[in-house]
């Protein structure tokens, strides 16, 4: 996958579609579709737009919106990872320690199911990357669990 073809799914999966996202970008819907064609010699897709976009989809949590930067990342040999909410309302470090275990595990399944057929195909990498991407995630909810306790049982201590 390029990058012009996360940004047609992402378009595709934004609620109200490409026509929508063109009214938002002030650009006609006819613009718009050339651009992520990739086939228009008077029409590119900048960068700007692009993440403009993948703003919009991800405020709107349409799927896949995170397509264009997971494309970008792996493209730069690096893994992308779903930001979390350190300020989330409530934290429970058991909870979040018990779902990062959890996760792990999942690791584990997937990397012993990619390896039953002796190889590793291309489909198998992907899951066990998105595997990771999600064990890590959970760790940094560890992370938030851990701050926001701390802090809870600190307050009231001087600095």
């Amino acid at each position: 996958m390029n990058s012009l073809d996360a940004l047609r799914r992402m378009v595709a999966n934004y609620p109200g579609g490409r026509a929508a996202l063109a009214a938002r970008l002030g650009k006609s819907d006819e613009v718009l579709r050339k651009e992520l064609s990739g086939s228009s010699t008077s029409h590119k897709m900048g960068l700007a737009d692009a993440e403009e976009i993948a703003t919009m989809c991800h405020e709107a949590g349409s799927a896949g919106s995170q397509g264009l930067g997971t494309v970008f990342s792996f493209g730069a040999g690096m893994l992308s990872l779903p930001v979390i909410d350190m300020g989330a309302a409530h934290h429970c470090l058991r909870s979040a320690t018990a779902a990062a275990v959890r996760e792990s595990a999942d690791v584990l399944v997937v990397v012993t199911q990619s390896q039953a057929d002796g190889s590793i195909s291309d489909n198998d990498k992907r899951e066990v990357l998105r595997e990771i991407g999600q064990a890590v995630a959970a760790l940094q909810g560890v992370a938030a669990a851990l701050n926001a306790q701390h802090a809870a049982d600190n307050a009231g201590r001087a600095l």
